[in-house]
């Protein structure tokens, strides 16, 4: 999304911009500090919400904004209102995932190495990712079935994917999606790469 435009058409136009962190946070901006910080909005985005169950790895998650919001919120929000508090350990999980992020850049750089890698390596290869320019790779199939078929195939060959069929997307546009991780190694990902190649170029998706 292109943030900074969409906060300026906020501020325009009087409205208000709820951005969700679950893919950002742990990889964009400084430290890990998600998409509003990569893109110096932060300050001027008024509800921030986010997941721990992807870069934090617990469960549960969080919602920020100014003090009249937020108790809005609590007050008002039906899913916040049925909801049962996080566990103290999956808080601490969290946190502690928080602690990490912060202390140990290097984790980050990783991944934005192996992003860089993987994006050349499925362009050199023909692959269709579209615009993407994060850790989570999308791989174009365009046919609901062969997306189901490939993911398969890849599953037996050591590589696991999630498919992105239809109705979550038009069926024309089916593709599966290639997430890659900080603890992953260069010899992992070239593994993952020739297993695609293969796997793609057998049902004539590359050369």
């Amino acid at each position: 999304a292109k943030l900074p435009k969409i906060v300026a058409l906020a501020k325009k136009y009087n409205a208000s911009v709820m951005v969700d962190e679950a893919h950002g946070l742990g990889v964009l901006g400084d430290h890990g500090r998600g998409t509003c910080n990569h893109f110096g909005v932060t300050n001027d985005v008024d509800l921030i919400m986010g997941t721990f169950s992807k870069s934090l790895a617990s469960i549960g998650g969080f919602i920020a904004s100014d003090k009249e919001t937020i108790n809005y919120l609590r007050h008002n929000s039906r899913s916040y209102i049925f909801s049962a508090s996080n566990t103290p350990a999956a808080t601490a999980a969290a946190g502690a995932a928080l602690d990490i992020m912060l202390s140990e850049p290097e984790r980050i750089e990783h991944l934005w190495k192996l992003t860089h890698y993987a994006l050349d390596g499925f362009r050199n290869m023909g692959c269709e990712i579209g615009h993407t320019a994060t850790p989570i790779i999308p791989l174009f199939i365009r046919n609901n079935d062969l997306t189901f078929l490939i993911v398969k195939e890849l599953f037996e060959a050591g590589i696991f994917v999630n498919p992105v069929v239809s109705p979550a997307v038009a069926p024309e546009d089916t593709l599966i999606r290639f997430s890659l991780m900080a603890t992953h190694t260069i010899e992992q990902l070239d593994y993952a790469l020739e297993a695609i190649h293969k796997v793609f170029k057998s049902h004539g998706l590359v050369k």
